[in-house]
């Protein structure tokens, strides 16, 4: 009991040490408006909010969506929970190597474009 207390805070304490802005309103609206996944589940498992969304949440989300491999309706949201190995074999049929490739290149998309926003003056003039 004591064992569980302790990560209990450790994980508040994670969550609580998060910026609104920067991470935890990116990730709310992610995992409500793109995973559909409700307040309600956010509420009961806070663990959902100290995962990274660019490494985790959407490399996931993206890569079962590449594959057609999207089940119907919410997201399952314990796929996000489930390592790599359990994800790619049991859900995304497909070998670790091969998502770890897609999140790379996703990764790599996202920061590009985030360059490129943030020096868009540079080539304007």
């Amino acid at each position: 009991m004591l064992a569980m207390l302790k990560q209990f805070i450790i994980l508040l304490m994670q969550i609580l040490s998060l910026s609104v802005d920067k991470s935890l309103r990116p990730k709310c609206d992610y995992l409500t408006k793109e995973l559909k996944c409700s307040l309600q589940i956010l509420k009961s498992f806070p663990a959902y909010l100290s995962l990274s969304l660019e490494k985790r949440i959407r490399p996931r989300h993206k890569f079962l969506e590449s594959r057609n491999k999207l089940p119907t309706g919410p997201f399952p949201m314990h796929l996000l929970a489930i390592t790599d190995e359990e994800f790619c074999e049991r859900w995304a049929k497909s070998t670790v190597e091969e998502y770890h490739v897609f999140r790379q290149s996703l990764l790599l998309a996202t920061f590009a474009k985030q360059f490129e926003k943030r020096h868009r003056w540079n080539y304007d003039q």
